[in-house]
């Protein structure tokens, strides 16, 4: 069983990219996860409050990051994240109107 587990844990982090992803462990029991005060049930996935992905396994519970941070950011643009669409969005600093390429 934890075999299992593990391996479900080894799947979910190599989804992401992990040379941009953050990922952070979550309070757990042994019948349930615990994450900004929410109950989840082992085997439950879930997208948190702050755009983590997450997954309440039986031995652990880590939650990851799906958005990529932007690369190369001209000087006249800057990054604003998005946590309704959990990603970042790059905006002319002279007016936030304006996206950059």
């Amino acid at each position: 069983m934890a075999q299992s587990a593990l391996a479900c844990i080894i799947l979910l982090l190599l989804t992401f990219d992990m040379g941009n992803a953050d990922c952070k462990f979550v309070m757990k029991t042994e019948s349930e996860c615990l994450d900004n005060g929410l109950s989840y049930s082992v085997g439950s996935m879930w997208k948190s409050e702050d755009c983590y992905t997450c997954y309440c396994g039986k031995v652990t519970a880590i939650c990851c990051t799906e958005y990529v941070q932007p690369p190369d950011i001209p000087g006249n643009c800057e990054a604003v994240f998005d946590k309704r669409l959990c990603k970042y969005k790059i905006y002319s600093k002279d007016n936030s109107n304006i996206l950059c390429d």
